[in-house]
């Protein structure tokens, strides 16, 4: 399929190019005072190009950034991909066991960090995990012998370079050297490595390519409506799928502009959307009720919100399109391992059917519904397992078990996902398959459950899990987030009212958004949650 607009190479260092010849003046970056045209912007790039050459790293090479949603976390991506080394972009919630078994699993051979995020001194994480860089201000380290190289923003320990050492040591690959490097990276490489967590398993490093990333990047953006002239807020942590591979293409191609804030934090996620006057929301369903529950919001300040990511889930998705009045924004489906969305709405679609559904299969994307046992085929209407196939993932890094399982013969990728089609043609999404509990003998979506719970007025959030019963089969177990105090009777009468009897939890479990166990990712975990409730329960 032809997508005019694109960069004839797709690469996301090729795309920037291409915008930077074609509008050199127009607004790339925004983050905090600081503002970046496309032509500062691609000249960064090249920089940050020029020293990942000048460090020895080489096309096909991994490199890392333990950093916020900051430029120099787009400068180093967009330079990696100048020279076709692999992105890998950490999860800044780590502790050390976990970037520990990153960096052996995916081989790192430099990693540029922070020195402190939040509350985290990352100069003490690295000397916990690289004990020969402690001891005698050296690397490789001897567990991590692919690591040569350690960079930080400022205030580098012995044995490492700051930003700007590292930067001032490009200056001597000269720009021919720069521009054949740059011409054999080929589209089909990877682009990116991102880790989904793993809620009882180790995490998975999903391997993405320039190809997907900047056409199905494409293509979701112009499903959003996105054009040269929005500015895209993005709160969603770069790491994510939701930030590389969604909101960072979909600007890119557009020509637009990225509004970045270091972390969210929701009153200066409304400064920054005020300040910036951003059009296009990029933020999830906690962020966007986060928002609207802070003292300062103020419709008004958001005002300038136009389109964007509506989310999956009913309650975020009204929360986004009502109470925040970002009325032209999509519901959306996907995962990581399908480039961001797989499925986007339209801009002018009627409320109800944004609520509903999670809009139609982007371009260049095969999606159908089978029976989870049989394989068969399912019609309109029909509840089965959701198949992809497109652009998904070439599979996960250093992982052919699991690159099995998802990877079929024909092509198709298995999402783990229930969903079906409506009459017209949009996806439905359901629940994950391995989440579906079987209570009394009936599956249960604990999705449904949850979404019921969390349109009551008193409920901030609701998750559900199931716990094993002799009787029942599985329990309803439901751990509910209130704004006000409210009964478990009350929530059960809720539930009872709305859906049918056998959907209604057995047990309501009271629980903060802060008592909420969660995975590296910031998912809730749920399968701490089940334990939880098993001890709390005596089940």
């Amino acid at each position: 399929m032809a997508h005019s607009g694109l960069a004839a190479r797709r690469t996301l260092a090729e795309v920037l190019a291409e915008q930077a010849a074609a509008r050199p003046t127009a607004d790339a970056l925004f983050h905090g005072d600081r503002r970046w045209t496309y032509e500062e912007l691609f000249q960064r790039a090249e920089q940050a190009a020029r020293a990942l050459l000048a460090q020895g790293v080489a096309p096909g090479d991994r490199v890392g950034a333990l950093l916020g949603n900051d430029p120099e976390w787009l400068q180093m991506a967009l330079g990696a991909s100048m020279i076709g080394a692999t992105f890998v972009p950490l999860n800044t919630w780590y502790k050390s066991t976990e970037l520990a078994w990153t960096l052996r699993h995916c081989g790192l051979k430099l990693v540029v960090s922070a020195t402190r995020f939040l509350k985290t001194d990352y100069r003490a994480l690295f000397a916990e995990v690289l004990p020969r860089l402690k001891a005698e201000g050296r690397l490789p380290d001897y567990a991590f012998p692919d690591l040569a190289r350690l960079v930080f923003l400022e205030d580098a320990p012995a044995g490492c370079l700051n930003w700007m050492e590292f930067l001032r040591a490009g200056e001597g690959v000269s720009g021919e050297a720069l521009a054949l490097v740059r011409r054999a990276v080929s589209p089909d490489s990877a682009a990116f490595v991102l880790y989904t967590s793993g809620s009882t398993a180790e995490p998975k490093g999903v391997l993405l390519n320039h190809r997907g990333v900047v056409e199905n990047g494409f293509q979701l953006g112009r499903r959003r409506d996105i054009t040269a002239d929005d500015r895209v807020w993005l709160g969603s942590p770069l790491f994510y799928g939701l930030g590389a591979t969604n909101a960072l293409p979909a600007a890119l191609t557009a020509g637009a502009a990225l509004v970045l804030q270091g972390h969210f934090d929701a009153g200066s996620a409304l400064d920054a959307i005020e300040r910036s006057r951003a059009t296009v929301f990029y933020g999830t369903g906690n962020m966007t009720r986060a928002m609207l529950d802070h003292p300062d919001f103020a419709r008004g300040r958001v005002g300038s919100l136009q389109k964007g990511n509506a989310g999956t889930v009913a309650e975020y998705k009204r929360l986004t399109l009502v109470e925040m009045g970002i009325s032209k924004a999509v519901p959306a489906y996907g995962l990581t391992e399908t480039y961001g969305n797989a499925t986007v709405g339209e801009v002018d679609d009627d409320l109800e059917i944004k609520v509903a559904t999670n809009g139609r299969p982007l371009p260049d994307m095969e999606m159908i519904i089978v029976d989870p046992n049989t394989g068969d085929r399912l019609g309109a209407g029909e509840t089965g397992l959701v198949l992809i196939r497109g652009h998904t993932t070439p599979g996960y890094l250093n992982n052919a078990e699991e690159t099995a399982k998802v990877l079929r013969p024909d092509g198709f990728f298995d999402t783990g996902d229930l969903g079906s089609f409506d009459a017209d043609g949009r996806f439905i999404f359901h629940s994950r398959l391995k989440e579906v509990l079987k209570s009394g003998g009936i599956n249960v979506s604990p999705v449904e459950v949850e979404q019921l719970l969390a349109s009551h007025p008193d409920v901030r959030d609701a998750y559900v899990v199931g716990v094993s019963d002799p009787v029942q089969g599985e329990k309803i177990v439901a751990f509910v987030d209130a704004s006000s105090p409210v009964a478990e009777e009350t929530l059960k009468g809720y539930v009872k009212a709305r859906a049918a009897s056998f959907k209604t939890p057995h047990h309501v479990l009271f629980r903060s958004e802060s008592q909420l166990p969660r995975l590296a990712s910031g998912k809730v975990a749920k399968h701490r949650l089940a334990e939880e409730a098993r001890r709390e329960l005596g089940l």
